[in-house]
């Protein structure tokens, strides 16, 4: 009997976006342009899978049939424990899940373990290659889905991606993750209607009993903090820059020291034309973040659309001594 994916152990959170938001945003007033999403922004949510479990429980059937069982589950804890070494035995962890589906390749476990060491190791196309056995072979397999869809995701295979996370949820409707995956996925396909409607369906789950609250409150706030930024990013690609303010602001107060949630919100302030309030929000990205450059160069560029070139002024001071280059473009608009 497989573990369903909230009883599993979290293992980690991504915190890094695989796809960031493309190109720049074009500012709507004011001047200049402003550089997009941050590192920490929007984005999937993925947790280093399990190991398969090992059997449990008592062996029954013919004597041979019992030696083949026990072997198996040998094979499969002893690469299990390779796979978790405090320096993780990779080699040694495929040979043995190899060995296992050799010996029994009906068994889902050895194509599952095989799927998190390639995994593991950013390997993402063996990694889909292996997680698509597991299901073949037990298409029940849950804990298969949500790492095949993020190796998917790895790949750019978007519309597979898609699939998946449509899968998991007709297997679990009431887990709020794939939601918030497809979310992404559809902000970076274009489709930001199907990415609100995924996004909002998350944050609901998210704030009702059941799967939501299984999770530990600081992982959930995590995910919800996940399933707002992707709802912003929905409304900024359709260029409802109140609604993107709105939903962001919500992540912000859900994780008030996430730089790359106040970025956002000030992208969508600005380009809503609120500078002033972007004015506030890229004050808070420089005071957690003050050696990142775009949050002072934009922070910049709020203080222009609002006349206010002294305090410009003293950004790009700041800006010279971090990157030259983008000090003397910021120069350059400041004298307009």
């Amino acid at each position: 009997m497989q573990r369903s994916f909230f009883q599993s152990r979290v293992i980690a959170l991504a915190a890094s976006v695989l796809l960031c938001t493309g190109g720049l945003a074009t500012a709507q007033e004011g001047g200049g342009t402003l550089p997009g999403d941050i590192l920490g922004g929007a984005a999937l949510i993925f947790r280093r899978p399990d190991n398969p479990p090992v059997g449990g429980g008592r062996i029954t059937g013919p004597p041979k049939r019992r030696a083949v069982v026990r072997t198996q589950n040998q094979l499969i804890a002893k690469a299990n424990a390779a796979r978790n070494a405090p320096i993780p035995r990779y080699s040694e962890a495929e040979r043995t899940y190899q060995h296992a589906a050799r010996q029994n390749p009906a068994d889902p476990r050895a194509f599952v373990g095989l799927g998190n060491v390639y995994l593991d190791q950013n390997r993402f196309d063996k990694a889909v290659e292996k997680y698509q056995q597991a299901i073949k072979l037990s298409p029940d397999y849950f804990d298969a889905y949500m790492p095949l869809g993020y190796a998917l995701v790895r790949l750019n295979r978007l519309a597979d991606a898609i699939d998946i996370y449509n899968r998991v949820i007709k297997i679990q409707p009431d887990n709020p993750e794939p939601y918030n995956n497809l979310g992404y996925i559809y902000n970076h396909t274009g489709k930001y209607n199907e990415a609100i409607d995924a996004c909002r369906q998350a944050i609901r789950l998210l704030g009702q009993t059941g799967l939501a609250y299984q999770q530990g409150y600081q992982v959930r706030n995590q995910v919800l903090s996940h399933a707002y930024k992707n709802l912003g990013n929905a409304y900024n690609g359709l260029k409802q820059y109140n609604e993107a303010a709105e939903a962001l602001k919500q992540a912000t107060v859900i994780e008030p020291n996430n730089a790359a949630a106040h970025f956002n919100l000030g992208l969508s302030l600005y380009n809503g034309g609120r500078y002033s309030e972007a004015i506030l929000a890229y004050k808070e990205v420089v005071r957690l973040k003050p050696a990142l450059v775009a949050g002072r160069f934009n922070l910049a560029l709020a203080y222009i659309a609002t006349n206010d070139r002294d305090a410009a002024t003293a950004e790009y001071n700041e800006i010279k001594k971090l990157n030259p280059k983008m000090a003397d473009q910021l120069y350059s608009m400041i004298k307009r």
